[in-house]
Order: structure tokens, then sequence, then C-alpha cells
């Protein structure tokens, strides 16, 4: 799961290079005070995974974890975003063993605790982050819900993340949800046998739209939906009243409804979010875009 990310994280920062640079011409320059000095892997280490790898058991080594005081949430957030970058490349047990070893090391200080799966929900699970990593995100929400010294009501937003993810970590197979047709037939989603791709979107939403209509005009994606290879969900999540008459025509072999429950299930963090769910009920992939999921689609084509 970790090294999946690798492409999407350098596209992502060549777009962003290519687009915040004029920006940057004309902003002020906001530089923030490093915790530490950033370590730097020996040049005697020449692969990139065994660099990655260094850098997961020293990073944080000129780090004060003994300080009861609050640190700089932007700073920490800045050297929390470096140490997660090389977690694309290093093993996984050095990333688990790094974070594990963090964790024993705040589990007793409340402050830094919270001040760290801050950071975590930064670089690792929000919308600004550079990968989004689940099973290492999921460590710092349970030492964090587990922590007695923090209030309860510090950890219902967290309490929802866990609850989400677990319930649609990639691998696993996915919770059900009710949901309802626009005609008002109720409808329960259950990993059926069949390859399934589910939208969950906006009737009001451009890409949306767009999504729709690239699943619509690909002839070899519709050929697949068409014999029962493929199945297609299209689920609004939180409707608001009145969404049944939004809804333009879909394909009379798609299922579209809506839920107002799955939000609160599953871990939906797009509009559109697409998952694909394989044959044997697993979850293949989350929230991607509708070309991975069709492109996922279309392997099914040559895997029969």
């Amino acid at each position: 799961m970790i090294k999946k990310y690798f492409k999407r994280s350098l596209i992502c920062l060549a777009l962003m290079s290519a687009t915040m640079i004029p920006a940057r011409l004309n902003a002020e320059v906001i530089e923030i005070e490093p915790l530490f000095e950033y370590p730097v892997a020996p040049e005697e280490i020449i692969s990139l995974s065994d660099k990655s790898n260094w850098l997961m058991q020293h990073f944080w080594d000129n780090m004060d974890f003994k300080k009861k005081d609050a640190v700089n949430q932007s700073a920490l957030n800045d050297a929390f975003r470096v140490f997660t970058l090389p977690m694309q490349w290093a093993d996984k047990a050095e990333v688990d063993k790094a974070v594990d070893n963090m964790l024993s090391q705040i589990a007793k200080n409340p402050t830094l605790l919270l001040q760290f799966t801050k950071a975590a929900e930064e670089s690792l699970y929000g919308q600004r982050a550079k990968i989004w990593i689940d099973e290492v995100y999921v460590k710092y929400l349970e030492s964090f819900l587990k922590n007695k010294k923090i209030s309860d009501s510090r950890k219902i937003r967290y309490r929802k993340q866990l609850s989400q993810i677990k319930n649609s970590l990639i691998g696993n197979t996915p919770s059900s949800f009710d949901f309802v047709t626009p005609t008002g037939n109720p409808g329960k989603f259950q990993p059926i046998g069949v390859f399934t791709i589910i939208e969950f979107g906006d009737p009001d939403c451009d890409d949306c739209r767009h999504a729709k209509l690239k699943m619509e005009t690909d002839m070899r994606f519709t050929s697949l939906v068409d014999r029962g290879i493929v199945n297609v969900m299209f689920i609004v999540p939180d409707p608001i009243d009145g969404w049944q008459t939004k809804i333009g025509e879909y394909p009379s072999n798609w299922v579209v409804g809506a839920s107002d429950t799955v939000s609160d299930i599953l871990d939906i963090r797009n509009t559109p979010s697409f998952y694909v769910i394989g044959k044997d009920g697993k979850i293949l992939a989350k929230n991607i875009s509708v070309d991975q999921a069709k492109a996922l689609a279309l392997q099914q084509e040559t895997a029969r």
C-alpha cells in the first residue's frame, strides 16, 4: 500500500511545481524555523530504498522527546511531512519500526501525542497530504485514542476517522451500507462476487458528470458492463431533499441511489471518489479517479 502512491506523488509534485511558481513571485514567503536540523543519508548509501530506510531509522534522532512543552505545530507539520515522503521507498518493516519507536516515546506525553496526531493527519490523511498511507496513520489514531489523559471531546473526530478507515482498508472486505433508489426502492450494498466500481458523487458536481461521460462513452468499458463482467454503482452520500430530480439519465444496467449513512461508514475523501471491489469482495483501490478505476476494470477483459 505504501509503494503504490509513488507515481501519483511524483505527478502531484510536478504539477504543484509548475502551477505554484508564478504565485510565489507575488506572495510573501513564510519561513518556518525547523524543530531540528533534518538529517541527510550518508553519501556511501547508494540506493533510494537504502537511503529511505536510513532516514526512517535516524530522522528523529535530534528531536527532544522528553520535553513536556508543546512544540510549534507548523514546524512539526513540516518535519513530519519530510519524514513521511521517504516512506514511499522504504521497507515496510522499517517504516513500522520507526513509527512504533516514535509512538513509544510520546505515548505518555498527551501534548506531544496530540500534536503528532495532527501532523500525521496533515501528511498522511488530509486533502493536502502528498501521500495517503492508511496503515501508518492508523497507528497514530490508535495510540491517540487509547491515551486516558486526552479528553473524549478531542477524540470524537479521530474516532470517526479510525472507524471509517478500518471499515475500508485496501485488501479487506468493505462494510455494507444501505441506500435508496430514485424511485424509492431500498437497496443494500454487499460484495456480490462481481468486479464492482462504486462512484460516490454529487448530482451537481461537474467532475461527477465528466466521470459519467467518460464511462458511458468508452466502448470497451461499456461492453464489460453490458456483459456483466463489471458492475457500476453511483451513490450520492448525504443526499439533500430533491436529489432524485437532479439525477440525470444513467444507463439502465448501473445501480443508482443515495445513502444517508455511507459517509459515516466508509472512508470517502473526494467528490467524486471511486472504490473498486474485486470479484473476491476485497477492496482493490479507494478514493481514486475515474481513469484509475476504468484502467482496473479493463484489466478484467484480459484476465478472463
